[in-house]
């Protein structure tokens, strides 16, 4: 809002049609981002973004059955790779017999699937989204639900808790939701989609440096076999000659499951190529 009001464009954040199918947006993302930290809590964060990063799966799937987009021999080899990925990633060190119901492990899993699906959801309501409403004003209407939602979360929280680690979260948002994503988006508008898309995967690949670097956290082998064949996976759609699904792969994930960012001209140019 801010920025929208230094430039004076206000006036983008009104409502018009599909008031309801916003709503649904925020709410999707909601669920999308409750999956994605849970996951976080019970799995541990690599496993949690490659799980995020699943969402191709379910496009490959529901973008026929909502949007009418088309399958090809590559998506559906797409799909074949990811749920391979899923199967490595999924798959705890000493096999699936030793998983035992209502483990920790267990609601990772779950959640993080669950928040690939969301994730796809959130995808499809942008792309159904986007001739009536910028990039901007869903993102801004989708924190404004968002906030709704999870501030009887904060809420909760003990006030020495939430003072102690307030500085930290504050740094956390700015980063991630203002500068970061700004810097992001600025560099992909300078590049062509193919490039775009492969230069978000950077985010599971440097995540999993972090997470084992600085949190400490174990890497077993069929993290990073899993890794291997769900990004091949992205890829793979990342090259379909089906503009179709491409698109609402690369530039919908790029504007929704970064953050935060202004879309410009140019890049809405490419999108309806």
């Amino acid at each position: 809002m801010l920025y929208l009001a230094v430039t004076g464009n206000l006036n983008q954040l009104a409502l018009k049609r599909k008031k309801n199918y916003l709503l649904l947006l925020g709410i999707l993302y909601v669920l999308q981002m409750f999956s994605y930290y849970s996951a976080i809590r019970y799995l541990g964060a690599s496993s949690a973004v490659l799980l995020l990063y699943t969402d191709p799966i379910y496009l490959t799937i529901l973008a026929p059955l909502l949007l009418g987009e088309k399958n090809t021999g590559k998506t559906i080899f797409a799909l074949f790779l990811g749920l391979i990925g899923v199967f490595y990633v999924t798959r705890p060190e000493g096999g699936f017999e030793q998983l035992e119901f209502g483990s920790d492990y267990l609601k990772g899993v779950l959640f993080g699937l669950a928040g690939g699906l969301f994730s796809s959801g959130v995808i499809i309501s942008v792309r159904y989204l986007r001739d009536e409403y910028n990039g901007l004003t869903q993102l801004f209407w989708q924190s404004v639900i968002s906030l709704f939602f999870f501030s009887p979360f904060a809420v909760s929280v003990p006030r020495n808790v939430l003072a102690e680690n307030l500085p930290v979260l504050v740094l956390f948002g700015v980063l991630i939701t203002g500068v970061g994503a700004v810097f992001y988006i600025r560099g992909v508008t300078g590049v062509n989609a193919v490039t775009a898309s492969i230069l978000t995967l950077l985010e599971p690949v440097s995540c999993i440096f972090f997470d084992y670097t600085i949190l400490g956290n174990p890497i077993h082998s069929g993290m990073l076999t899993g890794c291997i064949f769900i990004l091949a996976a992205a890829i793979v759609i990342s090259l379909d000659d089906s503009v179709s699904l491409r698109k609402l792969f690369i530039w919908d994930r790029i504007t929704f499951n970064k953050g935060a960012f202004v879309r410009r001209k140019p890049v809405l140019r490419a999108h309806n190529k």
